[in-house]
C-alpha cells in the first residue's frame, strides 16, 4: 500500500483576500497527484479598417486572465492510506465553490505543486463517481477542477506599467470631436493634437471622421514632439 505522506502532493489553500494574505482555513492536498494538467492563456484584439489596406488592422484589446485545468483521481479503495474516505476528501474539496459569509463569496485559491503555482478561483468542478461500496459509498472518483486567474489591482499596475513610453493605446471618434479636443482630453492639452496627428498620418485637427480608431501615443513621446 502506497504512503502519501511520502508523496510532494498538489495543495489547494483558501484565503479570503484577492491579495493571498488572509487564510481562510486548512488546506486541501490531493490523495493522488494530478494525471494531468492544462494551461490556457487567451489575448483579445480588435480588428479595425485600415485606410490604403485590404487588411484591417489589429488593435491589441488586453489579455484575459489565464485558465488551469486539473484533473484528479480521488481513491478510498486501499491503494493509498489517507484515513479519509472519498466522499469526506470531495466535500473538502467542493467547499471551494461555495458562498462563504465572511467574504460573500466562494474563497479563494492557492493551488501548488512542483513548479506549478496559480492563484485564482475555482469555477468549476466535475464529478464522476467510478466505483462503490456495497453501502453505496463513493470508493474511486475523478474530479476536473477549472481555476481562473486573479491578479491584485496593484500588481496589475506594476505590471503594465501604464506610463511606460512603449505603451499605445486607442481612441474611437466620436461625431463633431476634433484632434486638439481629443488631446486636450487624453494628456490634458491641445498642442498634443500634432504627435497625435503624426502618429495617425494626419494633417490638420479637423482631419478625422467619426468612427474612426486612433493611436494615442504614450504621453512621453508625444511630449517629445511637442518640444
Amino acid at each position: 500500500m502506497l504512503d502519501v505522506a511520502q508523496l510532494t502532493k498538489l495543495t489547494i489553500e483558501p484565503y479570503r483576500d484577492q491579495e493571498f494574505t488572509e487564510v481562510a482555513g486548512p488546506p486541501w492536498r490531493a490523495l493522488l497527484n494530478p494525471t494531468e494538467l492544462a494551461f490556457s492563456r487567451k489575448n483579445t484584439y480588435q480588428s479595425t479598417p485600415s485606410a490604403g489596406s485590404s487588411a484591417p488592422q489589429q488593435s491589441y484589446g488586453g489579455g484575459e486572465p489565464d485558465q488551469v485545468q486539473i484533473d484528479l483521481l480521488l481513491d478510498g479503495s486501499g491503494v493509498v492510506d489517507s484515513g479519509e474516505t472519498v466522499g469526506e476528501k470531495l466535500d473538502g474539496l467542493l467547499a471551494f465553490t461555495e458562498f462563504q459569509s465572511d467574504t460573500h463569496q466562494p474563497y479563494y485559491v492557492h493551488a501548488y505543486w512542483g513548479r506549478f503555482d496559480f492563484r485564482g478561483v475555482l469555477t468549476q468542478a466535475d464529478v464522476t463517481y467510478k466505483l462503490f461500496d456495497r453501502d453505496g459509498e463513493p470508493l474511486r472518483a475523478t474530479v476536473k477542477l477549472t481555476l481562473k486567474e486573479v491578479v491584485a489591482p496593484q500588481e496589475i499596475a506594476a505590471e503594465e506599467r501604464r506610463e511606460s513610453p512603449d505603451l499605445y493605446q486607442t481612441w474611437l471618434v466620436s461625431e463633431g470631436e476634433r484632434l486638439d479636443a481629443i488631446a486636450y482630453r487624453v494628456y490634458g492639452d491641445p498642442a498634443f493634437w500634432r504627435p497625435l496627428a503624426a502618429a495617425n498620418g494626419l494633417r490638420n485637427p479637423g482631419g478625422v471622421t467619426a468612427g474612426q480608431t486612433l493611436l494615442l501615443p504614450p504621453k512621453d513621446k508625444a511630449a517629445g514632439s511637442v518640444r
